[in-house]
């Protein structure tokens, strides 16, 4: 009968404070095998575009609710000058 782990992976290392403080422990202590600091490079670059990403739509949302909340373009704006 399969069991099921009681153990929640984190879809991103950075997610996993846990995971994080482990693999910064074991790259301290020159753990890592060339090919594990690979992968985990490659890792971290691909969760860094996805990071980057989601912030990218994140500013998207934010400038659409400013754009919105903004006064019309049909009055003037008062310079500081």
């Amino acid at each position: 009968m399969p069991t099921t782990s009681s153990i929640v992976y984190a879809n991103r290392l950075c997610d996993s404070e846990t995971m994080t403080t482990k693999l910064i422990y074991q790259v301290k202590q020159n753990q890592l095998s060339e090919k594990e600091l690979n992968k985990l490079q490659a890792r971290c670059s691909r969760e860094l575009g996805e990071l980057r990403q989601e912030l990218n739509v994140l500013l998207q949302e934010l400038r659409a609710i400013a754009d919105r909340s903004a006064p019309s373009s049909a009055e003037p704006r008062k310079s500081a000058a």
